[in-house]
């Protein structure tokens, strides 16, 4: 069978290029702030240089980013050969906590782009003001670095997932993800149908919830292999191999499905999400407390304005 579409690279490719494409909106939106509106050749400038300095980045991330790929998997995997499960479990075990971080990255989804913009904010003016003084060329900088780091930390975690898989799974997830990113990263930016988005957004959070399980039951199957330790097996179906049957494929990269279950896994699978669960926990009374702090300086704010105007 083969391998033709890798999950985890997909939700990664997808995750970073819709907050990329959310960072280049808010800087777009920040030129036309700051740029007078008597001044339309210059605004017109320099979203040129954005969109120059984007396009050079893309090239730049996707060049070298192949060229990382293709020694991962030719040069550098043979390296460790001989230890090849150590290895496995390794990789696995980073990319269950780079799944995981993503996952709860993408509960704050509405805060994207206000935080980008109190980041981008003072940088954009920096590189406006380098512009003034004559560095023509200023503003290409800012969008090349923030598409060069994006892109080139995306295949690096995609190159540690797809550690023991064949590089056949990452052309159509790579693209189909880069696709849905730019068009879910402009959805966010001009907020079109809010409810529908965090929809959305819970159903890929909670896939990747699944995923980073999955990945932490297999670093664990793959430690406890390199140990040569004997294990207990809970069930073996000898009917729904992922590695010979498609459809299993499918729910192992989804779910972590294994034909042969062992206590170690089933153990590693459920404390994972009993880590998920208090990570939960942990982020909503974090936004909850946000939230009173927020409104609590809204009400202040309009106490202050009361007394200004009574006085």
């Amino acid at each position: 069978m083969v391998y033709l579409f890798d999950v985890p690279a997909f939700f990664i490719l997808f995750r970073e290029t819709a907050e990329t494409c959310v960072i280049l909106a808010v800087l777009l939106s920040i030129v036309v702030k700051l740029v007078p509106e008597d001044n339309p050749q210059l605004r017109k400038k320099l979203k040129r240089q954005i969109w120059i300095g984007t396009a050079l980045g893309l090239v730049v991330t996707l060049v070298l980013g192949a060229i990382f790929v293709a020694i991962f998997y030719t040069i550098a995997s043979n390296l460790w050969a001989s230890s090849e499960s150590i290895w496995e479990g390794v990789f696995s075990l980073l990319a269950a906590i780079v799944t995981l971080i993503m996952a709860f990255g993408m509960i704050r989804v509405k805060q994207w782009k206000t935080k980008w913009e109190g980041k981008l904010n003072d940088a954009t003016e920096r590189y406006l003001n380098r512009h003034k003084r004559g560095e023509k060329w200023a503003m290409i900088l800012l969008p090349f670095t923030v598409v060069a780091r994006e892109g080139l930390e995306s295949f690096v975690f995609i190159a540690g997932i797809g550690f023991d898989k064949p590089a056949s799974g990452l052309p159509i997830p790579v693209f189909t993800g880069i696709i849905c990113g730019i068009a879910v990263g402009y959805l966010i930016y001009r907020g079109s149908n809010a409810v529908s988005l965090n929809i959305f957004f819970g159903v890929m959070t909670v896939l990747l919830f699944f995923i980073s399980s999955g990945l932490f039951s297999g670093a664990v199957f793959e430690f406890s292999e390199a140990a040569g330790r004997p294990v207990k097996v809970l069930w073996d179906t000898k009917c729904c191999d992922p590695e010979t049957n498609s459809g299993w494929s499918v729910l192992h990269a989804l779910f972590g499905w294994r034909d042969v279950a062992t206590l170690d896994t089933t153990l590693a699978y459920i404390a994972w999400w009993v880590l998920i669960a208090i990570g939960l926990v942990i982020v909503h009374y974090k936004n909850k407390r946000e939230t009173i702090d927020v409104t609590g300086e809204i009400e202040n704010e309009g106490k202050s304005e009361t007394r200004d105007n009574v006085v």
